[in-house]
C-alpha cells in the first residue's frame, strides 16, 4: 500500500506541475489573442488553442480536486451518520465515481479519441489532429479510476481519511 501511495504522490506532483504549465500557457495565449484582435484585428489560432488548453485544464484539475477530496459533494446527510456508516457511504460514493470515470471517461473517451484519430479530422487553425483535443478524456479517466481504487481500498480497510480530516489531524 505504501508503494501505491508513493506512486500516487509522485503522479499528483507531476500533474500539479502540468496543470500549472497549462494554466500559464493559457493565460499567455488569451492575452496574445486580445492583443491580436485589438491592435491587428486578426483572430488567430489562439482561440482554438485556448479551447484545447481549457478542456485539458478542466479535466486534469478535476483529477487533482478528486485526489484532494476538494470536488463538489453534498455531505450534509452523511455527516450525521456514525463513523462506520460515513466510511461505507464514502466507499459507495467512490464506487460511483469509479464506474463513471471508467465508463464515460476511460472507455467512452478512449473510443472518441480513437475515432477522431482514425477519421483524420484536423483542428483547422492549429493544424493538428482533433484527436489530441479528446485524449485528455481517457487520460483523466484512467487517473480517476486509479485514485478511486486507492480511496475505496483505504476506506474499506478503515485507514483512509478525507483531506479535511487529515488537515485537522496534522
Amino acid at each position: 500500500m505504501k508503494i501505491f501511495a508513493g506512486i500516487q504522490k509522485l503522479l499528483l506532483q507531476i500533474l500539479g506541475v502540468i496543470c500549472a504549465v497549462i494554466f500559464a500557457v493559457l493565460v499567455i495565449d488569451v492575452l496574445f489573442a486580445v492583443v491580436m484582435r485589438h491592435f491587428f484585428e486578426q483572430p488567430a489560432w489562439t482561440e482554438e488553442l485556448a479551447r484545447l488548453l481549457l478542456v485539458w485544464l478542466a479535466i486534469l484539475g478535476g483529477v487533482l480536486a478528486y485526489a484532494a477530496d476538494r470536488h463538489l459533494g453534498v455531505d450534509v446527510l452523511v455527516a450525521r451518520f456514525d463513523s462506520d456508516t460515513q466510511r461505507w457511504a464514502r466507499v459507495v460514493g467512490h464506487l460511483m465515481v469509479l464506474f463513471f470515470a471508467a465508463g464515460v471517461l476511460l472507455i467512452g473517451g478512449g473510443q472518441l479519441f480513437t475515432e477522431r484519430l482514425d477519421s483524420g479530422q484536423m483542428m483547422a487553425a492549429l493544424g493538428v489532429r482533433r484527436a489530441w483535443f479528446y485524449l485528455v478524456l481517457p487520460v483523466g479517466g484512467f487517473l480517476i479510476v486509479f485514485l478511486a481504487v486507492e480511496k475505496i481500498l483505504g476506506n474499506i480497510a478503515g485507514v483512509s481519511r478525507g483531506a479535511n480530516e487529515q488537515e485537522v489531524a496534522s
